[in-house]
């Protein structure tokens, strides 16, 4: 009753925090209850890494947590890893991060997978290197345990003596003493040297070790002596180290006593006693051993040698059965290796789909980012020469008021006012400006010049409403024909533009008061007298008019 309580209430326990890992929480928080459960429940914590969306996981320390859970639970459960590869990069995240617990246990798993795959030296190997890493007492006995387990399932008995040896001068648990001394006495005897092994292990009986440990390694450790015993030609003596076990032992469970009673029968069966180890053999029910094919095929075996001794009949039926049920394992292997090849292959794929993604996100990232510079910079042009439009129309505005009040003075009819404010004050005349605007300096006389003083930037043309020729004939006039002289010393030099100008400049008009009145800027201004220095070859500092006067 007390062995089904306690079996319903793990069920239950487990039940309970899969739920509460699996169904909620982070994966951060899934993934550690996940590796919390992984000793006492793998299936629990096989359960709840499958649960997690791999691709959802968008930072490397929870990539790598999500890899070592899985593939640890894999182990746990008797899978194959996922892939080594992906561990090799976990192992290498941890160590570059500092963490050498999990560093550890992903190398352990690496191991593990070399060893699944027939490489058992690259398994020690990597075992071997990683203990002058290792600085916690913990560890270090953890990676020597892997490695006397890898060798054991090696066969590599010089290894395995040595890591037993290691071990047992580490320790002085009863328990610890008798498993490692079994696997020195069992290297020993593998290198021939059966006597050596049993006086190895009559020394351990004689200390007592096995009275201070636990019955159940205490029988264990019993067991495989008379294994020992019963290989190096005393097989009466093993049986009666189990008679021993039997009289005195602590009660063990019942594939204990199935494995005691068929280790009974083969040391009868090499003691001579045939008859007594086939009743022994026909007690057990041996189809109900299939579920573990070690004891299935031993039994069998057994029977078929004791057989063809009493019949000199090999029984080929029995054997048959038994290779069937090892082709049905086989299988079973197969197809569990094809699932986890394609859970291998279903991450990979998963990883890669998620570095395209993440390539895709980066170079629509750089796009827009590029776009959103480039739409920046022409906006910033745009306002920036809108800007400097309304700046340079509140200059011509400026000006044309600061010459409104010049053609003010010179229409007085003072005597002394200069042919060039006589001239401006005619030419504002002209374009209807002074005329409209000197006498009403208003806000909307203001805004009207602001409107005329936009040409060239989208407002009204002046060139309409100039009569160049006429002004032309002012100039010549009131200066000894100077435009005349101009056009006929220098035929097809200058453009009309060109010709402005140098007549503006001749009247004495500011490089501002020529940008209003031909419609251009004051940058471009210069920019034409530049041009107009160069063919008049007039230096740059030097004044347009005189050299021009000079010729």
């Amino acid at each position: 009753m007390t062995k089904w309580l306690r079996y319903i209430y793990y069920n239950v326990l487990s039940a309970v925090l899969l739920c509460a890992a699996g169904c909620g929480g982070s994966p951060s928080d899934r993934l550690d209850a996940a590796l919390g459960l992984m000793q006492k429940r793998p299936d629990s914590a096989y359960a709840i890494v499958r649960g997690i969306d791999y691709n959802s996981l968008d930072e490397d320390s929870l990539k790598a947590k999500y890899i070592l859970a899985r593939a640890w639970a894999n182990v746990r459960v008797g899978r194959s890893l996922v892939t080594d590869t992906l561990l090799d990069d976990v192992a290498q995240y941890y160590i570059s991060a500092g963490d050498t617990s999990r560093w550890v246990t992903a190398s352990w798993l690496l191991s593990g997978y070399d060893f699944g795959r027939g490489d058992t030296g690259s398994a020690i190997r990597r075992l071997e290197d990683m203990l002058p890493r290792i600085q916690s007492p913990e560890l270090l006995w953890d990676t020597h345990i892997h490695l006397l387990e890898v060798a054991v399932n090696s066969d590599d008995s010089d290894r395995v003596g040595a890591y037993a040896d290691w071990l047992l001068t580490h320790t002085n648990v009863p328990e610890q003493i008798l498993r490692f001394a079994v696997a020195k006495a069992a290297a020993r005897y593998m290198q021939g040297d059966s006597e050596g092994a049993l006086a190895f292990l009559d020394s351990v009986i004689a200390t007592g070790v096995s009275d201070r440990a636990a019955p159940e390694t205490s029988g264990e450790f019993f067991c495989e002596y008379a294994e020992i015993l019963d290989a190096a030609g005393h097989s009466r003596a093993a049986i009666a180290v189990l008679d021993s076990l039997d009289r005195h032992g602590a009660p063990v469970s019942d594939v204990e006593r199935l494995s005691r009673r068929f280790a009974r029968a083969q040391f009868y069966a090499n003691s001579g006693n045939s008859a007594r180890a086939l009743s022994l053999l026909d007690s057990i029910n041996h189809e109900s051993t299939r579920s573990v094919f070690e004891v299935y095929a031993s039994i069998a075996m057994l029977k078929a040698a004791l057989q063809y001794r009493e019949t000199g009949h090999f029984p080929a039926e029995m054997m048959h059965r038994v290779t069937k049920n090892m082709h049905r394992n086989y299988r079973f292997a197969q197809f569990d290796s094809t699932t986890a090849m394609e859970s291998v292959m279903e991450l990979n794929e998963d990883n890669l789909e998620l570095k395209l993604q993440r390539q895709r996100l980066w170079l629509l990232v750089a796009g827009i980012s590029i776009l959103l510079i480039v739409c920046g910079v022409i906006v910033c042009f745009v306002l920036s020469r809108r800007k400097r439009r309304l700046v340079e129309a509140e200059e011509r505005a400026e000006t044309l008021e600061r010459m409104l009040r010049e053609a003010g003075n010179a229409d007085d009819g003072n005597s002394a006012v200069a042919d060039s404010d006589r001239l401006r004050a005619a030419l504002l005349r002209q374009l209807g400006i002074f005329k409209t605007f000197a006498g009403t300096p208003t806000p909307q006389s203001r805004e009207a010049l602001r409107k005329i003083s936009a040409v060239g930037n989208g407002g009204a043309s002046i060139e309409q409403l100039v009569d160049w020729p006429e002004f032309y004939s002012m100039i010549d006039s009131l200066y000894d024909g100077f435009h005349a002289k101009l056009v006929d010393r220098y035929p097809d030099t200058f453009n009309d533009k060109e010709q402005q100008i140098i007549v503006l400049l001749k009247a004495g008009f500011s490089t501002k008061e020529i940008g209003v009145l031909t419609e251009q800027s004051s940058a471009t201004i210069y920019t034409r007298k530049s041009v107009i220095r160069r063919k008049t070859e007039t230096p740059e500092n030097g004044d347009i008019i005189a050299t021009l006067e000079s010729r």
